[in-house]
């Protein structure tokens, strides 16, 4: 294996950041680096060069003055202690860089009106040129785009571009579309869908008033290289526009395509069909940034398992609950008008019935898509400009409906990697793995929604629950950066936060306390750790600061605070309305309290790596009084009872470290004795869930906390799965969305508690060691892709004997942890055998 380079987390990516690089060694490499020396070349001439005299190889920042729209070239030399030479090459290509824009922001003439503009816009310029030596295109398109040239589709990505707070924000992408142009006559064509800029939704959220919305409209610029220059095609008022088959979009609505409406060659030279001007709307004034993170790709596709006749036609049925489109082929005679509904609800005639999850949407209709025939012919269709959350696909309209190898499920999702592995002697158990998996790339597209059907927006909460796991199981950096952009881009001056993320201007005044927009440290920490990148904290800290001021100002004259969401989606009995889900039994004040301390503690480690020590001095008192008023308020020492006596109240208490080091045991034991009162059934929602998981596996229960999730009545993982699940619901008693996110911080309790490996210091230079094998699970395994290689943690049961293998890549420390004691390891390979009566 060979050595590889990646810029900002990418493999030759367009930027508009400071690039930093990371040598990526062989996993069998277990030497340290000596040295290493990076050289930046353009046209072949060095520009730049940064010698490394010591083991430094992760998100290492190369501050040079870097030229708009220029590739450079990377090569880089290392050496290791031992000896070994390792060299790589890659390139990168930078954007506008904030230079001006030649292009102008465009739409079509008859698209005037935002509410009107329902319909997809085109627009289209024909243009004459040699064959160039490179061809780059530069394009952003308000909500969503797809670019054409010479009919034929740019890029092999879904729903750019990116949904952001556009009055703050807006990405562009970068094409490569060389080989797309030709000398002579060509053409560039341009498809504008509404997304988020203009949802016409009428919701709760506020999105049909967001402060950005306007007609879609876009802005692009075509560089074609020569040896003596650059030509640039830009968006202006030369461009035409025309009018097509998508006669309906909405984000949450669904797609409508007339397919008598096409009009062949519309984005080819010499397109004959009527044309319409274009006019040069108000720019949205954002700033404008090329988007770094990877584009949202087809993840997998596959087809329906089975298909039946239903009262409105035939319902097709998924092995999984998944978020994409669908890629269909319909028959019939011309003019038939095919409905394709998507959802995963049945009702108890097992019909599709999205009643549950489609009320918040008042307007139109929902997950929807229509196709009308242009000819006798069979003809194959998918839909550009929305997505579905779906399990079901309900189709009707037709007198001959499609095979179930017609229907192709295509599921979408940003395509980042996914870089750990974990697996167990308990199928159970894996399979709630694989669930976590699943929900969480179904609800990456562009940001990390909350669900894939009924809102399709970001809840800042969920984002905090879940975002350990996800960058544990993905390189999803990126993605999480770009969210945490959205996130500041919501802050208010004093420190609030809205609950979702991008904001239309709902959520302020409500479910914004300390829980829900813990996100604003919970996030950067994350990144932190998983990459060492000290720019998440130097991004983000003063808007950590603002936050706790902003708590702190909420407290009560007890020192107490009590403004927050709560323990979402305990278990409760009836339909998923707000009276039911937030029926829990933690007292807000200790869920509050737990998070600003937690909160405070997080500023302080910040403080403390980029040596605030003005921030160390201002916090540290208001941390330490913080403990003392929950301590004080809201915990009886006497009996190890937190208010609310309940599960989520003790293991928020331990989890967040506002007990002492002697009391972590005999609250351990209380939440045993808790969980025992409930009938061996867990009793948590959202804030509880990773809390009370870990605490039990601290306190040595890990085989309690999986007996939790494996119980076979309700409530558990288990009884989801038995009811259909294929993915994490929102409640336990399924009556919610069947496809969620915020419950997968289950994962990353598999990772760190049954197999066994955590993240102990920055970018995983040391990693923490403590297999499960008490756990109940006959073998657990698990590996992490760290920066520094990949980290295996595998253990078994061999009759009264345990064996741990064992893999702490090059550069790094591991500690394992085990009932007999601790032992530190040096980068390497072992294997350890242990009495079972030695770890007890």
């Amino acid at each position: 294996m060979k050595m590889k380079i990646e810029v900002n987390g990418l493999t030759r990516p367009v930027i508009d950041s400071t690039p930093k690089i990371s040598l990526i060694y062989p996993s069998d490499e277990f030497s340290a680096q000596k040295s290493a020396r990076i050289v930046v070349c353009f046209g072949g001439y060095p520009v730049f060069s940064k010698d490394v005299d010591a083991d430094e190889r992760a998100c290492l920042p190369l501050e040079f003055d870097m030229a708009p729209c220029t590739e450079y070239e990377i090569f880089a030399v290392s050496e290791t202690l031992s000896g070994k030479i390792y060299e790589a090459r890659t390139s990168f290509s930078t954007g506008k860089l904030g230079s001006p824009w030649a292009g102008r922001w465009i739409t079509a003439d008859y698209a005037v009106r935002r509410d009107e503009v329902l319909y997809a816009v085109y627009l289209r310029r024909e243009f004459s040129c040699d064959k160039p030596k490179k061809a780059t295109l530069y394009v952003s398109g308000l909500g969503l785009f797809e670019a054409r040239i010479n009919g034929e589709k740019v890029g092999d990505d879904f729903l750019s571009t990116p949904y952001t707070a556009y009055d703050k924000h807006i990405n562009y992408r970068v094409f490569d579309v060389t080989e797309m142009i030709s000398s002579g006559e060509n053409a560039i064509g341009v498809i504008l869908g509404n997304g988020f800029y203009n949802c016409f939704t009428v919701d709760p959220w506020q999105t049909a008033t967001a402060p950005w919305r306007d007609v879609p409209k876009m802005i692009c610029e075509l560089h074609l290289e020569y040896e003596d220059g650059v030509k640039i095609i830009k968006s202006d008022r030369t461009w035409q526009s025309v009018k097509g088959p998508i006669t309906f979009n909405g984000i949450r609505h669904g797609e409508e395509y007339d397919a008598r409406l096409e009009q062949d060659g519309w984005d080819k030279a010499g397109f004959l069909g009527e044309t319409f001007a274009v006019r040069t709307p108000k720019a949205p004034g954002a700033i404008m940034s090329v988007t770094e993170v990877e584009p949202i790709r087809v993840r997998e596709k596959f087809v329906p398992v089975s298909r039946r006749k239903v009262k409105k036609g035939w319902l097709y049925e998924l092995e999984i609950d998944t978020a994409g489109i669908c890629n269909i082929t319909f028959y019939g005679k011309a003019g038939t008008k095919i409905k394709i509904q998507y959802g995963d609800h049945l009702n108890e005639k097992g019909e599709l019935d999205n009643t549950l999850i489609n009320s918040f949407v008042k307007n139109y209709t929902f997950q929807t898509d229509v196709y009308i025939k242009k000819s006798d012919l069979p003809e194959t269709w998918h839909p550009i400009f929305v997505y579905h959350g779906f399990k079901y696909i309900e189709i009707s309209g037709c007198k001959q409906f499609p095979e179930c190898s017609d229907v192709e499920a295509w599921a979408l999702c940003n395509d980042f990697e996914q870089k750990s592995g974990f697996s167990s002697g308990d199928e159970l158990v894996n399979t709630i793995q694989k669930m976590c998996l699943r929900s969480t790339t179904a609800c990456c597209v562009g940001t990390l929604s909350s669900d894939t059907v009924r809102e399709k927006t970001s809840w800042t909460g969920d984002v905090g629950f879940s975002v350990e796991q996800l960058l544990i199981n993905f390189k999803a950096e990126r993605l999480m950066k770009k969210w945490q952009t959205d996130l500041l881009d919501g802050m208010r001056p004093e420190g609030g936060f809205p609950c979702i993320v991008p904001s239309a201007g709902w959520g302020y005044n409500s479910i914004n306390g300390p829980d829900w927009t813990h996100p604003v440290f919970e996030v950067p920490l994350r990144l932190y750790m998983m990459t060492g990148d000290v720019s998440y904290i130097n991004d983000n800290i003063d808007a950590i600061c603002r936050h706790c001021d902003y708590v702190e100002s909420m407290a009560e004259d007890d020192g107490t605070v009590c403004y927050g969401l709560g323990d979402w989606c305990a278990p409760f009995e009836g339909e998923a309305i707000s009276v039911n889900m937030e029926s829990f039994k933690c007292p807000v004040v200790v869920s509050d309290m737990a998070f600003w301390y937690s909160a405070l503690n997080t500023l302080l480690y910040f403080a403390d790596v980029v040596g605030r020590k003005d921030i160390t001095e201002k916090y540290a008192p208001k941390a330490e009084n913080v403990k003392r008023v929950f301590r004080e308020k809201l915990f009886d020492k006497s009996t190890f009872t937190v208010k609310g006596d309940c599960q989520s109240a003790t293991g928020i208490m331990v989890y967040y470290g506002l007990c002492e080091p002697d009391e972590i045991a005999p609250l351990g034991e209380k939440l045993c004795e808790q969980i025992k009162r409930d009938g061996g059934k867990l009793d948590f929602g959202v804030l509880g869930v990773k809390a009370v998981l870990d605490t039990l596996a601290r306190t040595g229960h890990t085989d309690v906390a999986l007996d939790l999730l494996k119980n076979p009545e309700y409530p558990s993982v288990k009884h989801w799965i038995d009811m259909g699940a294929t993915v994490m619901w929102e409640c336990w008693n399924g009556k919610g969305s069947h496809n969620q996110h915020m419950f997968t911080c289950i994962s990353a309790f598999l990772y760190k508690h049954v197999a066994g490996i955590s993240c102990g210091a920055p970018a995983w230079k040391k990693i923490v060691f403590t297999p499960g094998i008490a756990s109940g699970v006959p073998h657990a395994e698990a590996y992490v892709d760290t920066p520094w290689g990949r980290a295996e943690c595998a253990w078994k049961i061999a009759g009264d004997n345990a064996v741990i293998d064992l893999t702490v890549p090059s550069s790094c420390t591991g500690v394992i942890e085990l009932p007999c004691g601790s032992r530190t390891l040096d980068a390497g390979e072992y294997t350890i055998e242990l009495s079972l009566a030695d770890l007890k």
